[in-house]
């Protein structure tokens, strides 16, 4: 090899070993240069984001989502109508089930839907606490130990880049989650927690992600985070019949109306994010027709969607079974399948 070859196969091989840890260093600066500058800049900005004026969305969570659609498109069927909403469930947690579900949105998004996701922070799922949610969690979730997947979440919210309701840690006082008094949390630490969510949100620049704050019961404004770092006030309307405590069959009306007077003035818009019934106790068909009777004239006007608890297999807590779905009853729909007032609420537009 001649001198000159020589020198240039020297020069190669220095370049060579210095490309691998520039590409190191330079990369993921040039990424995350990529990511501030132009990803978030591409992610909607949701907030004015709602039906058009005198309509609402019509929606429901099925237990086959997010791995399949085929119940909602059943459902879709037996109420003649395409529905905007879809909700699904999502714990945390280390595995990949826990992270953002990037390609179940966009699935639901390509069927022109607006996907819900209900966030359950429990700890049990991360590998340092082993199936165990400590007392307390929502202390060490706003103390930051979680900050790196919360930060992962919300930066793939980014990504993903479309619309979509966020509701977080529902049930604030539900003695059933992890994130309750119950297990060691105080109203103040919810509101810190949630403002610690957010706050990370918002600093990744997720503002297509739309904060859903669910209380449980009727006196739970002490948990509630603020105005500033709520979207949507969600209303969990269910009716036990023979199975609740007191034995009592309640109409949608009597329950909605406790809860609408409770929360409305809080400012924002409301959404019934689940809703359902038993038949044990009175008549499911006819607690469905009161149930859109009441939405579609006019008695609660803050409320802008109605997501239907459609599950057909479940058990309370004491093991009993429960079927929640609108199919248990034929013909629930059929009247107003041809109802124009009805047709003409339930939209179907979303703002995209």
């Amino acid at each position: 090899m001649g001198p000159h070859k020589l020198w240039a196969a020297m020069f190669a091989l220095a370049v060579a070993g210095s490309y691998w840890p520039l590409t190191r260093t330079l990369e993921p600066a040039a990424r995350e240069l990529w990511f501030q500058t132009v990803t978030r800049s591409l992610a909607v900005d949701a907030s004015a984001l709602a039906p058009p004026d005198g309509t609402m969305w019509l929606g429901a969570t099925r237990p086959e989502l997010p791995e399949s659609a085929y119940g909602i498109e059943q459902l879709e069927q037996l109420v003649g109508r395409k529905l905007a909403i879809t909700s699904f469930y999502q714990a945390w947690g280390d595995g990949p089930s826990h992270a953002f579900p990037a390609s179940v949105l966009h699935s639901l998004r390509d069927g022109d839907y607006l996907p819900m996701i209900t966030w359950e922070p429990w700890l049990g799922a991360f590998d340092r606490w082993r199936g165990q949610n400590p007392r307390g969690s929502l202390r060490t979730i706003a103390s930051g130990a979680l900050d790196p997947y919360i930060e992962r979440w919300a930066r793939e919210a980014v990504r993903y880049g479309h619309p979509f309701l966020l509701r977080i840690a529902h049930e604030p006082t539900n003695p059933w989650y992890g994130w309750s008094p119950q297990h060691g949390n105080s109203a103040e630490d919810y509101r810190a927690f949630w403002a610690h969510v957010h706050r990370i949100f918002e600093a990744q620049g997720a503002r297509n992600a739309l904060f859903v704050w669910t209380p449980y019961g009727l006196d739970e404004r002490a948990f509630y985070p603020g105005n500033a770092l709520v979207d949507w006030i969600g209303l969990d309307v269910f009716n036990y019949g023979r199975l609740s405590e007191q034995g009592l069959w309640l109409d949608f009306y009597s329950i909605t109306k406790l809860a609408y007077d409770a929360y409305r003035e809080l400012g924002p818009p409301l959404l019934i994010a689940e809703v359902g019934t038993v038949s044990l106790g009175g008549s499911k068909s006819d607690w469905i027709r009161d149930m859109f009777h009441s939405l579609t004239t006019d008695n609660f006007p803050k409320i802008r969607g109605l997501v239907l608890f459609d599950h057909p297999n479940t058990t309370t807590g004491g093991g009993i079974p429960v079927d929640w779905s609108v199919g248990e009853v034929s013909g629930s729909f059929e009247a107003w399948k041809r109802d124009p007032v009805w047709l003409a609420r339930f939209t179907r537009q979303v703002q995209r």
